[in-house]
């Protein structure tokens, strides 16, 4: 009965051991591969939307043009969500994720543009701030008919961790 006993026991504090020491040796995600171009997926579309940028590098003040386009299925959760005004703006994030290993984004709100109906858009945007950042697409301010979907959907096109091959959108300003 007491070797029963001391095997209960040594299960239960390996069992409460456990949940302390797998977080600490789980993998971190791989970084995301820095590239001009970059497109994110959904389940239906292999180019849901796609973005490109035309330097690697801007000197502060100088002007960067993001090009793109979006798929129909793209442009038909963009109209529901704009209530048919089309904007997408950029959004700019870390190169490195926060501690909890979320990339929060920032919606620059000055570099917006209305979605041309085939799909395709430009957005020439002037950086001032220096560094390296991520870039990524966000749909513009929600004026959905039903608010719920304001609420609860997710703005974001293409982002860091959502694009095809973990590939990132990576724009330095010097």
């Amino acid at each position: 009965m007491k070797r029963f006993m001391k095997k209960i026991i040594g299960l239960a504090s390996a069992a409460l051991l456990v949940p302390f020491v797998v977080p600490a040796v789980a993998p971190a995600a791989d970084p995301p591969k820095p590239r001009k171009s970059v497109c994110a997926q959904d389940a239906r579309d292999k180019d849901y939307a796609c973005m490109k940028v035309n330097a690697k590098k801007v000197p502060s003040g100088g002007t960067a043009t993001f090009t793109g386009n979006l798929s129909k299925s793209a442009r038909k959760n963009l109209e529901s969500w704009t209530r048919g005004e089309n904007i997408v703006c950029l959004s700019r994030y870390e190169t490195k994720p926060a501690t909890d290993g979320g990339w929060p984004s920032q919606v620059l709100e000055a570099a917006c543009t209305t979605i041309r109906k085939n799909g395709e858009f430009t957005i020439s945007a002037e950086f001032g701030r220096k560094g390296t950042y991520f870039y990524g697409l966000e749909m513009g301010p929600c004026r959905a008919k039903n608010i719920v979907e304001c609420g609860e959907g997710d703005p974001g096109m293409i982002g860091v961790g959502s694009n095809d091959g973990n590939k990132a959108l990576r724009l330095k300003t010097t």
